[in-house]
């Protein structure tokens, strides 16, 4: 099935608006003792809106800087940097800020993250912007998809937690949220045992927005392919929320098994594809071309 890949003006707002529309669809039950529930490890529900509302901001502000990105911009370039920058902003949150004022903060958002796309032509979305997150300078389609992938990420969280009773993100944001995770994975990769150690190994995803993408790993390098390679040494067969259960530490992988959510064939070979691509520490440098990742 071919999918979307988000990339015009057009494809673009669609799925914002899609987006935020199912997170509404969620908030606007809440009352004030689901907002104070915890969320998470560290966060109750009144903080994904506050969340929302600056990472849409950061992404309007590298979309209106474009290529004229001051030389001393934001580069979050570690796992333990984008920590440092959450616990930074929640830092400027100011104190007794109720959920109606994150809330009004998170559309006014929205609505400068939309005009500023609509404002942009299709040539100035294949322009060059500054990425603050990881990847650096890239197509100004790149910064805006990455809203699209935060939105399903934050999504899935509150979907999950909220018993999936309002509908999934579009087949197409899924599918572009899946295949940004999985051409980033391999940043991690242990280099040392990669060369060492031929390995292919598949992900697939059942359901809407699913696919499957293979990592192979020859030398020093991971090249990373959308297809369903066989033989592999390890599949991995899942649906696409469930891996997400498994990025966002909701639920461990081996009650993910257990409970049939997870599928592996292979099992085997599941210590050395651990080893291969662990997760990644909080000081490493996560940057694809000097992890051997190669995409194609």
């Amino acid at each position: 099935m071919a999918f979307d890949p988000i990339s015009s003006k057009q494809s673009l707002l669609r799925e914002l608006d899609a987006g935020w529309t199912l997170f509404d669809s969620i908030y606007d039950t809440f009352t004030p003792a689901q907002w104070a529930r915890k969320f998470g490890k560290t966060w109750t529900y009144a903080d994904q809106p506050y969340h929302l509302a600056y990472f849409d901001q950061m992404i309007t502000k590298a979309l209106r800087e474009g290529s004229n990105a001051p030389a001393d911009r934001m580069r979050l370039r570690t796992v333990g940097d984008m920590h440092e920058w959450n616990r930074r902003e929640f830092a400027r949150r100011p104190a007794g800020q109720t959920v109606e004022d994150s809330l009004r903060q998170m559309r006014e958002s929205r609505e400068a993250l939309r005009k500023q796309i609509a404002g942009m032509s299709e040539a100035q979305l294949q322009d060059h912007a500054w990425m603050p997150l990881l990847f650096g300078w890239g197509p100004a389609w790149g910064v805006a998809q990455a809203a699209v992938v935060h939105n399903v990420a934050e999504y899935w969280k509150l979907w999950i937690r909220t018993g999936q009773k309002t509908p999934a993100p579009s087949p197409d944001a899924v599918h572009v949220r899946l295949d940004f995770m999985m051409r980033f994975m391999p940043v991690a990769m242990n280099k040392e045992l990669a060369a060492r150690t031929p390995f292919t190994a598949v992900w697939n995803f059942t359901g809407p927005g699913g696919g499957a993408w293979t990592f192979r790993v020859r030398g020093a390098q991971c090249r990373v392919s959308e297809e369903l390679a066989s033989p592999a040494d390890v599949m991995l067969t899942m649906k696409p929320e469930t891996f997400h259960k498994i990025v966002a530490k909701m639920t461990a992988p081996p009650l993910l098994m257990l409970t049939g959510q997870m599928k592996v064939k292979g099992l085997g070979k599941m210590g050395t594809f651990g080893k291969l691509f662990p997760e990644p520490k909080p000081d490493q440098i996560l940057e694809p071309a000097a992890a051997g990742m190669v995409v194609g």
